[in-house]
């Protein structure tokens, strides 16, 4: 069988890089790159045929010139503002992107939380469920007979027109934008390498500090990566959030100093927080956020992990971003083309 020389550059860990090789179909000689020197991209160009980039990276004129043998420019992610796609039409080099269902997933989480958080929904459960006597009179109900708010519940907020601030924007960042737009939100980003300003006036997003996300945003959701050791959201961060603000979380598990986190909660500094990854998974009975949990008027919502979906991960899930190269090889139509 013939394999054809695939380029694979991506910024993900080694976990990620293993479920994507184990996708790769027998068709493909996959060779993967993680943080790849520009020098060492050109060489590796020079005869591929294929070239998959996995979220960002800059392919410009240069290198699809350097790559005489280049049948498909494939961007796995929405993401493609930093592709040269004039150099690509000029070269014959059809460009297409594939949406990521994971982090359209991630990003219907984080809705989820946002609108779960705001409209403190736990605590509403909870006292729905109690079934107490609220010293009202049960009666069935018509256009003129309700029992508003029967259990004088407070501090339920609303989503729209509020200030959503984003940290660590990428592809799971660029969905929760999409989702966002009814919303009618501000929504403020921060990111290592800021976006071009014509990108960020297509978005309708405002570039900020994280001091100043922390400042001015009614909720913060993090999408942070890993960073090391030390938790970047600690307790000096949480601080410098407005009062009553919502925190949501989707990013790294270890980004977050959840003992500093539960203690702005119970002071009332923020007015709730939802998290789906955390620094020691899974958690266990005797956790801290488990003890809180409990407590619905903490207004404290905790997922188990599943935010990018209820099946296990594994290279089969990777097997789409291959779909263009196996279509173009039978000579079948390319999806999301955009070049």
């Amino acid at each position: 069988m013939t394999k054809h020389k695939t380029l694979f550059l991506t910024q993900r860990g080694l976990q990620h890089q293993q479920w994507a090789l184990e996708g790769a179909p027998p068709e493909l000689e996959l060779i993967m790159r993680r943080g790849a020197g520009r020098a060492e991209v050109l060489d590796l160009l020079a005869d591929a045929e294929f070239l998959i980039t996995e979220r960002t990276g800059v392919i410009d004129a240069e290198m699809i010139a350097a790559a005489p043998r280049l049948r498909l420019i494939q961007r796995l992610g929405r993401q493609t503002w930093d592709i040269d796609l004039d150099a690509a039409r000029r070269a014959g080099v059809p460009v297409c992107y594939l949406p990521n269902n994971g982090c359209i997933m991630v990003a219907e989480q984080m809705m989820l939380q946002m609108l779960a958080t705001l409209k403190r929904l736990r605590e509403g459960m909870a006292v729905t469920a109690e079934g107490a006597d609220w010293g009202i009179e049960t009666k069935r109900g018509d256009e003129d007979t309700f029992a508003y708010n029967w259990s004088r519940r407070t501090g339920i907020g609303r989503l729209t027109g509020a200030t959503v601030g984003i940290l660590g924007f990428g592809e799971i960042g660029l969905e929760v934008v999409e989702q966002l737009r009814g919303f009618h939100c501000t929504v403020l980003y921060h990111k290592r390498t800021r976006l071009a300003e014509d990108v960020e006036k297509q978005l309708g997003i405002e570039y900020a500090a994280p001091d100043a996300i922390a400042a001015r945003s009614d909720i913060v959701c993090s999408l942070l990566p890993y960073q090391g050791p030390k938790e970047p959201l600690d307790a000096a961060y949480f601080a410098r959030m407005k009062p009553g603000a919502i925190f949501v979380h989707c990013g790294s598990g270890a980004v977050v100093d959840q003992p500093a986190l539960l203690a702005v909660l119970r002071s009332g500094h923020l007015a709730g927080a939802a998290l789906d990854t955390y620094t020691y998974e899974p958690l266990r009975a005797g956790d801290p956020l488990v003890d809180a949990v409990q407590d619905p008027a903490l207004n404290l919502i905790l997922t188990p992990h599943t935010a990018a979906g209820g099946v296990t991960a594994s290279g089969r899930g990777r097997a789409a971003d291959y779909d263009n190269i196996l279509a173009l090889l039978a000579g079948q139509a390319l999806e999301y083309q955009i070049a």
